[in-house]
């Protein structure tokens, strides 16, 4: 990859880091890795970020390990290439998820928050970072738009008082297509099979599919409702 773009992105990341205070000196910092592209890239970019940064933090990276029979020798390689330690959390979320009349993505997503936060009281690590990017944020907005009525989407770094735990998310300035950009010319690490069951027939998937038809007709609504994100008018809002 060209130096101008590897520095691009992380000049992305860095801000992202610096304005919403994520990184530390000295923090433990749990990632979690879900074999996917935007675990695999927050991985690569956390480790980037540590070797041109002045702060000392370490990384460990965990799988929550759902049952459905994936694949991660690549991304253990990758780990141990760099070394990086790696946890494995067997789990029986895969069956429960889908033996129960909720909503599987909603109560899938709370059981592996859940156990991402007993991992990280466990092993002492006070910060835990996902890979939410910009891309998400927004289609998270319209999800709260159109199905629940309501204005917002996940913050960038939030703060759990009760486990003293904070949840930051690095990537919340780098969008999906440069991250697809970067996982193909880095040829980072993907998880092989474990395809989720409701994989591509979620809510979802159904905003993925908005946004690219609102793109084609605005550019930068990604990045506008970004910046709306960061810019609330409170005067102009009824409550």
């Amino acid at each position: 990859m060209k130096k101008w773009y590897n520095k691009l992105f992380l000049n992305s990341v860095r801000k992202a880091v610096e304005k919403f205070n994520m990184i530390e000196d000295n923090d433990n910092i749990l990632v979690g890795i879900s074999g996917g592209k935007d675990s695999s890239f927050l991985l690569y970019t956390l480790i980037q970020l540590r070797q041109a940064s002045y702060l000392n933090f370490n990384i460990t990276g965990v799988h929550i390990d759902l049952g459905f029979k994936i694949n991660l020798s690549e991304i253990e390689n990758f780990c141990k290439k760099n070394n990086v330690e790696l946890i494995v959390e067997k789990t029986d979320i895969g069956n429960r998820i889908f033996n129960s009349d909720k909503n599987p993505c909603y109560l899938c997503s709370k059981l592996k928050r859940g156990a991402l936060s007993r991992i990280a009281l466990k092993y002492k690590f006070n910060k835990i970072a996902l890979g939410h990017h910009s891309t998400d944020a927004v289609e998270t907005f319209l999800l709260n738009l159109i199905y629940t009525g309501k204005l917002g989407s996940f913050k960038p770094n939030t703060y759990n008082e009760e486990k003293n735990i904070h949840v930051i998310r690095p990537l919340i300035y780098v969008n999906e297509e440069t991250i697809e950009k970067v996982v193909e010319l880095e040829q980072l690490p993907l998880a092989a099979g474990g395809i989720c069951p409701v994989d591509k027939k979620t809510k979802r998937e159904e905003m993925k599919q908005l946004l690219t038809q609102l793109k084609n007709l605005y550019p930068d609504i990604e990045s506008k409702t970004i910046k709306a994100l960061e810019n609330i008018d409170t005067n102009n809002l009824w409550n």
